[in-house]
Formats: structure tokens, C-alpha cells, sequence
């Protein structure tokens, strides 16, 4: 069996560390766009921080003293360094291969295959991240005996439940004293997260029904671009609905599908002035610390791949890393509706 640390050296794993892109079109990735950091937890701090929320500044006369500015009080949330990891033997892979008669020459191909499918794990368990945090306000993790949860601060009173069972029922109003809860706060929703499942139950509300087509239009089914007229000149936002699906092996060793945003979700974003939720911070491995000193091309490794044998079992492993927290500013901006359909 080749060498496979010979096959691809420390510097063709730093290279491809900092080749490998982690843009995706995932809507997290949207709502919290990826930066990385040497330093994560005062970035958090300060992609955290209510300032970044614009605030108006005073008129003032010439030839007068400015006026003190404010800090508003930062209540600071518990931040947890959160190392995202996954490995697979590659020699049982090589070995695999070559009884199928891959050629030596053409098995560097295959081990960066594997690097890519370790760096998309890593990659997906950050978007997780991010849609928990837009429908619950808070990250939770209990697996691999890590038992943390990061809480955002959201209002209690941003969180609220309907049932939207009855197609005469006034969905309207229950969107409506969600958006006067934002208003309440100062915020301004502008955009809309739901599932398809609950974008068709509006579908065939007969208050949104006679809202665009007026009583002939009772029984019509909608479309959601004929919804978004409506929300758009009602409320001034549209809705997007995400019905994206990720898998993940559970405790059994089941691979199990799951949605990123549960199809009970209808959440109210109040975005930042550039159009963001926050931040996708991430910072450095342990893994980047033991390949040299954080550089200028650092900025653009958000995973980190590493490989290393063991002598027993015989063995060569390849791991992806990432160390990963999203900062969200705004708190008050986000309105979470729980939605029972029977």
C-alpha cells in the first residue's frame, strides 16, 4: 500500500485548507455570511454588539461642543468555542480501492475526495447551527458528551404560537401582532422564513383568498408570489419559504434525514442595514495552530484538513476541522411563530 502522507503532503493539505470555499447558497449562509478570525471571542463580542444597528447622530449649531454619545448596556451572551470535527480511516479506503484496481498514480484523487465529503460535514453542521439560531434564538448541543447552549437573549415576547388549522381562521391578524411585536421594539421586519407546508396552509386561507381575489377568489389556491403581493403591500416583506434537507448519523449509526428549518416555523427577520442577520464567525483549529503561525491567506482556511498515522492499528486517518459560533447583533429583530396545522 502506498504512502499516503507521501502521496500528499503537510503543504498540499495547507493549500487545499485554504483553497477550500465554504460559500454555499444555503439561506443561513445568507442571513450569517462567513468570516473568519484570529481572535473569536472578541469578534463575537463585537459582531454582537447592539451598535451595529444604525443610530442616528444630532444637528448641531457651529462653533458647538458635540454631544456625548450613549453605549447602549451589551448584554453579553455565555460564547462557547465550538469545535466541529470528523474523520475516516483512509488507508481501509485505499486499500478498497485498490483491490478494484485503481492504479497508485490515481489514488491522490480519491483521498481528496474523502477531504472534500469531511469538509462539507463540517461545513453543514454550521448551517445547522445557524437555522437553529433563527427559529429558536439559541444554539444546542448535546452530542459527543458536549452539553452547551448558547442563548441569544431573544424576548420572551418574540416568541409566540398559533393554530392555523381552520382555513377561515385570521391568519392575518396573527402575522399582524407579530409584526407590531417587532415594531414594539423598534425593529422592522423585512423578511419572511416558513416551510412549503405552512406557505400552502395560506394558500388556502380564505382571508388571504378574498385579500387578492376578492370573494370569487374563496377556494382558489394561491401562489406564493400572489401571497407576497398581499404581504409585501401589508406588512412590507415577502416570504421565502426552506425546505432543505441534511442527514446525520445518530447514536445507532443510523443515517437519519432532517429538515434545517422545521416545517413549524414562520419566523420574522428584522435584518441589519447590509441585509444580514449577523455573522458566520469562524476561528482557528487546533490543528491550524500546529501547521505554523496565523497569516494573511489564514483568513480565507475555515476548515482545516490534518492527517496522521497510528501504529496500531496500522492505520492513516483524515480529519476535517473548524471551530465555528454565529454572532447575531439583534435580538429584538427576530419574531419566532411555532405554527400547529391539524
Amino acid at each position: 500500500m502506498p504512502n499516503i502522507l507521501q502521496l500528499i503532503t503537510k503543504k498540499d493539505l495547507i493549500d487545499f485548507s485554504q483553497n477550500l470555499s465554504v460559500a454555499r447558497s444555503y439561506l443561513g449562509d445568507r442571513l450569517f455570511p462567513d468570516i473568519k478570525t484570529q481572535n473569536l471571542q472578541a469578534e463575537f463580542y463585537r459582531l454582537s454588539d447592539p451598535l451595529q444597528i444604525p443610530k442616528m447622530a444630532k444637528v448641531h449649531g457651529f462653533n458647538t461642543e458635540a454631544s456625548i454619545g450613549s453605549r447602549p448596556t451589551f448584554e453579553r451572551v455565555a460564547i462557547e468555542k465550538m469545535l466541529i470535527k470528523e474523520k475516516i480511516n483512509t488507508s481501509e479506503q485505499i486499500e478498497l480501492l485498490k483491490q478494484n484496481g485503481v492504479v497508485a498514480t490515481s489514488l491522490i484523487s480519491y483521498v481528496y475526495d474523502d477531504m472534500g465529503r469531511l469538509a462539507e460535514s463540517v461545513k453543514t453542521r454550521t448551517e445547522v447551527m445557524k437555522m437553529e439560531l433563527l427559529q429558536t434564538g439559541k444554539i444546542k448541543v448535546k452530542e459527543n458528551n458536549v452539553d452547551i447552549t448558547i442563548d441569544y437573549n431573544v424576548p420572551a415576547g418574540n416568541k409566540k404560537a398559533y393554530i392555523w388549522s381552520d382555513a377561515a381562521y385570521d391568519v392575518l391578524a396573527d402575522i399582524k401582532e407579530m409584526v407590531d411585536i417587532a415594531k414594539s421594539k423598534g425593529q422592522t421586519v423585512n423578511k419572511v422564513i416558513t416551510s412549503t407546508k405552512i406557505a400552502n396552509n395560506l394558500a388556502k386561507n380564505t382571508a388571504i383568498q378574498k385579500s387578492v381575489l376578492g370573494t370569487a377568489g374563496v377556494g382558489v389556491f394561491m401562489t406564493l408570489t400572489q401571497i407576497n403581493v398581499l404581504m409585501q403591500s401589508a406588512f412590507g416583506f415577502t416570504i421565502e419559504t426552506n425546505d432543505e434537507l441534511y442527514t446525520y448519523e445518530t447514536a445507532a449509526g443510523v443515517l437519519t434525514s432532517k429538515r434545517y428549518l422545521e416545517d413549524t416555523k414562520f419566523v420574522m427577520v428584522a435584518t441589519l442595514a447590509n441585509g444580514t442577520a449577523g455573522s458566520g464567525l469562524w476561528g482557528v483549529t487546533p490543528e491550524e495552530l500546529a501547521q505554523g503561525v496565523y497569516s494573511a491567506k489564514s483568513a480565507s482556511q475555515f476548515i482545516t484538513i490534518a492527517q496522521w498515522e497510528t501504529p496500531d492499528p496500522v492505520a492513516t486517518w483524515t480529519k476535517a476541522s473548524g471551530v465555528f459560533v454565529p454572532a447575531m447583533p439583534n435580538s429584538n429583530g427576530l419574531v419566532i411563530g411555532t405554527i400547529t396545522i391539524v
